[in-house]
């Protein structure tokens, strides 16, 4: 039995923002029932702070979304954004909903508990990783607090959230982890020939050793981290290229400091910045590389890793956050303990040296599909809306 759901989140795939929160909207697609599916994408608005013009309704994938501005105000008003979001969601109608799913717990879980409680619609809230930083600040802890504590079903994307929760007062009980998905006909092994014909459009030398990392240009994701590994490590293999997708977003733009950092190690030729590729063009960065790393200080659930392994590309993590858990406890990558560097490299030359089996690190990442992540999201839904488990 199906449930109707309006989902709430900061961020979503759009025209605006084609490569936002594809996470979301792929759980809510492979939820059993996903035409049940209404989305409210908030996004703060300042009146001093130009925006690109967005459409206020579209549709994604046959989802219906509208998009719910919310009054933003910077510094030291900062506190203030779950109270203006919540005075936003309040005009919005929510006739015809049985369950409210908002992702991260402050802002959007934080409102969206507030209004379920007023109209009398239970909420699910999902912490993806943005929690255990903002822990560590008491004002927004005490939110983090309320909401769990609040919410009618906590879902966590990893075991380390799961706790966090727990430690924030949500009721165990009420807890349960659901990873994220991948989706297995995108994210595939490449043959040799596929492999040659990916490096070939990014200008690749075909006999080039190829270490990848795709995520935001933030100093949270760690790409400084490894590029200054680099010396060390093209000296026992001179064809090495550093890969790294994706560009600057809401933690910051490291860009200009990396490059200069590159420059300072005299690794600038090994170093390519792809900037932020769209969605349809990362699976080809995966095939024309061999190996990932992802030397992040702290994390959710690392999609972009699990679509690596999903590619059967040997990987070397940061034993933090959800990382462990995709990695399938170690089966399908090296962890190394966060600020380790010589750890990191020599996990790096593990890798490359064959320590890994790619055959055996591609079926853990395509066993987790978003359809079974669906599944699972789906009875929580239901247990949340008292229709069982």
């Amino acid at each position: 039995m199906s449930v109707r759901v309006l989902s709430i989140s900061q961020l979503y795939p759009g025209l605006s923002t084609p490569g936002q929160g594809i996470f979301i909207h792929r759980r809510l697609q492979g939820l059993p029932d996903p035409h049940r599916v209404r989305v409210w994408r908030v996004r703060p608005w300042f009146p001093l702070l130009r925006s690109a013009s967005v459409p206020s309704r579209e549709e994604v994938d046959g989802t219906p979304v509208e998009d719910v501005p919310f009054l933003y105000l910077p510094g030291m008003f900062k506190g203030m954004d779950g109270s203006m979001l919540l005075r936003a969601l309040r005009r919005r109608p929510t006739d015809g909903i049985d369950v409210l799913d908002a992702h991260f717990a402050y802002p959007t879980g934080w409102a969206a508990v507030r209004l379920g409680k007023e109209r009398g619609l239970p909420t699910v809230v999902t912490l993806r990783g943005t929690e255990e930083p903002y822990s560590k600040d008491p004002a927004r802890r005490r939110r983090i607090e309320e909401t769990v504590r609040d919410a009618d079903r906590v879902i966590a994307v990893s075991s380390s959230l799961a706790r966090l929760a727990v430690e924030c007062g949500a009721d165990p009980d009420r807890v349960r982890v659901v990873g994220n998905g991948v989706d297995p006909i995108r994210f595939v092994p490449a043959d040799d020939g596929q492999r040659r014909a990916a490096r070939a459009r990014l200008g690749l030398p075909a006999d080039a050793s190829v270490l990848l990392t795709v995520g935001g240009l933030a100093e949270r994701k760690g790409v400084g981290r490894v590029i200054d590994l680099l010396p060390r490590l093209a000296s026992s293999r001179p064809s090495l290229i550093y890969l790294v997708a994706g560009g600057g977003g809401p933690e910051g733009d490291e860009r200009g400091a990396l490059e200069r950092r590159a420059q300072d190690l005299g690794v600038q030729d090994r170093v390519w910045f792809l900037g932020q590729l769209p969605p349809d063009e990362l699976p080809q960065v995966y095939q024309a590389s061999d190996a990932f790393v992802l030397a992040t200080r702290n994390e959710g659930w690392a999609n972009a890793l699990h679509e690596a392994i999903a590619c059967g590309l040997p990987s070397v993590a940061t034993d933090v956050g959800g990382n462990r858990e995709v990695l399938g406890d170690g089966a399908a990558g090296i962890l190394v303990p966060f600020g380790d560097a010589d750890a990191l490299r020599e996990a790096i030359e593990g890798v490359f040296d064959g320590a890994l089996d790619p055959g055996t690190v591609a079926a853990i990442g395509r066993s987790r599909t978003w359809s079974i992540v669906g599944e699972e999201t789906a009875q929580v839904l239901r247990a949340a809306r008292g229709m069982g488990s």
